[in-house]
């Protein structure tokens, strides 16, 4: 009986200090700047959402994100991180741009719901000693509107900031 307690009273600390973060909470910057969450299905897949504040508007997203070890010759902590997801939301707007680069004015702001496409692509950072993780991320959209029609963004580069948990 004594050997079974010294044998668990080894084993417990090592698996009380191990860290298993399942979630993520912070900001994104860019464009699509907003409140992220992100939740992890295992360590290599996660489904962020994205609440962001565009054109008076708001739009939600969700993306499916695979994560990958990279640059593991300068540290083990970096991540690559790419998927794909959609958003849908509503704006104002008092203009439309053509494809043509030609735009149309309207004499009052109108209400217009969106729907699109999302990519995603990152390079992530998580700091091992605190919960914490930096990341620049790229995320190109295309979407479809009532008076804007459809819009092509892809210059969506952001700075990202998260809380593991």
């Amino acid at each position: 009986m004594k050997k079974i307690i010294v044998l668990f009273a080894l084993l417990v600390p090592v698996g009380a200090c191990s860290q298993s973060y399942l979630r993520e909470a912070g900001f994104r910057g860019g464009i699509t700047a907003g409140i992220t969450y992100r939740q992890y299905l295992d360590d290599q897949l996660s489904y962020e959402g994205l609440l962001s504040f565009r054109q008076a508007g708001i739009q939600f997203t969700i993306l499916r994100q695979v994560h990958e070890v990279t640059l593991s010759e300068y540290a083990e902590d970096f991540y690559l991180l790419y998927g794909f997801g959609g958003h849908a939301g509503y704006y104002f707007t008092d203009r439309y741009r053509t494809p043509f680069y030609n735009e149309i004015y309207y004499p009052y702001r109108r209400f217009s719901p969106l729907a699109g496409v999302d990519g995603y692509a990152a390079l992530e950072y998580r700091f091992e000693s605190i919960p914490i993780s930096l990341a620049i991320d790229y995320k190109p959209f295309f979407e479809f509107s009532i008076y804007q029609f459809f819009r092509i963004q892809i210059w969506d580069f952001a700075f990202a900031f998260k809380y593991r948990f």
